[in-house]
């Protein structure tokens, strides 16, 4: 919330999207009658018939034709306490925000309500409210929709929002994704040999600690694994922003890669690449790992079709919001050639996905090493992978 806002709202009179409120509701210890009132002006603004956002404004005093008095609010309410009081009474979910705000030396409230798809209402009848009625707001008052009012409120939302969402490919660090690609592409032409540290006298330190110590025996493969990738890899993360007049909900993004020049990509998750390989290992460290991995991510690879599909979930975004991929996909191309990523937008309220598509060029050297020509490598890059 800003000044701004409250500067255009307070300039306005009372109308099918904005409600002015000289006091805070009796929401904090308030029983189902008071409580009832807030439930029913937001299930009304959210029925209203309108273009954009929807505004309760608490702590403002009516006084059209002239701008509307600051009268403040004394009383505050928790926008968690507000949201989880709201959404276990209505169907469905509701998407609404409550913020306070110190304007003119006073605490104000502010409800905002997006448009988004109609009609609310609540299952069972609580306080003044009755159960499956929807409320809905006209000018500045409340009033009990007509049934045939009902059904035109979700033919006239499933025809007459324009959606538009722009998508933003980037790198992890936010900046557009180049087109252009030079790395190199390792092909290992060997299983490389089992890792053991060379063994010298040992304090009784030493020992101490080579108790809890071991040998990584996979450390050389996992590290020629390591290094395949990180000399290839392309790093991508997705941005969406929503740009219409209504909430977008269930919002999905569909990637897809398509080789031009047939030579292989794979596709994985960013967080699940592999970790630069230890020479040793502990059991502690295996253990704190695991731990690590105990996230769900909104960014998914499925590798069980016949092309790997990576799905992005936003969730809601209220008009005006983006949303951000919070991990990378990752892109990992075999060769030097060109690469198509085919994109589909999903939401609810979409009739039709949102397609678009991006080609990228990668540059580079095809080397094929064995595991000699492996440390060659890795010796030529200055670079000091291998030391134990």
């Amino acid at each position: 919330m800003s000044d701004e806002i409250l500067n255009k709202l307070r300039y306005r009179s009372e109308s099918d999207d904005l409600d002015f409120k000289q006091a805070q509701y009796h929401f904090i210890g308030g029983n189902d009658t008071t409580k009832s009132e807030v439930l029913k002006d937001i299930l009304a603004m959210a029925n209203a018939w309108r273009e954009g956002t929807g505004y309760i404004v608490l702590g403002f005093k009516d006084q059209r034709p002239h701008p509307a008095e600051v009268t403040g609010i004394t009383e505050q309410i928790d926008d968690a306490q507000l949201q989880q009081f709201v959404n276990s009474k209505v169907k469905p979910k509701l998407t609404f925000r409550y913020e306070e705000h110190l304007y003119e030396g006073k605490t104000v409230g502010l409800i905002s309500v997006p448009k988004q798809k109609r009609p609310f209402y609540i299952g069972n009848a609580y306080g003044k409210l009755k159960s499956n009625v929807v409320y809905v707001r006209r000018g500045s008052s409340t009033d009990e929709a007509e049934p045939t009012e009902v059904i035109a409120m979700a033919s006239d939302d499933a025809s007459h929002v324009e959606i538009k969402v722009d998508l933003l490919v980037q790198t992890p660090d936010n900046a557009d994704l180049p087109d252009m690609f030079a790395h190199d592409y390792l092909h290992l032409t060997e299983l490389f040999p089992d890792y053991e540290k060379p063994r010298t006298r040992s304090s009784s330190f030493d020992i101490g600690i080579s108790s809890i110590m071991h040998d990584n025996r996979s450390f050389l493969r996992e590290m020629g694994e390591y290094i395949r990738i990180s000399r290839a890899l392309i790093l991508v993360q997705f941005v969406l922003r929503n740009h219409s007049q209504t909430q977008l909900t269930n919002v999905k993004l569909e990637i897809m890669v398509d080789p031009l020049d047939s030579q292989e990509v794979e596709m994985q998750e960013g967080d699940k690449l592999p970790k630069k390989p230890r020479s040793q290992w502990s059991p502690l460290h295996q253990e704190f790992q695991s731990t690590l991995l105990q996230r769900e991510s909104m960014l998914q690879v499925d590798d069980s079709g016949i092309m790997p599909l990576c799905s992005v979930r936003f969730g809601a975004l209220l008009p005006g919001e983006q949303g951000r991929s919070t991990d990378s996909l990752a892109l990992i191309p075999r060769g030097p050639g060109k690469v198509r990523l085919r994109f589909r937008i999903l939401a609810a309220e979409l009739t039709a996905p949102i397609e678009s598509e991006r080609v990228l060029e990668t540059a580079g050297e095809i080397l094929s090493v064995d595991f000699d020509g492996f440390q060659k490598f890795m010796k030529a890059q200055t670079r000091p992978e291998l030391a134990s």
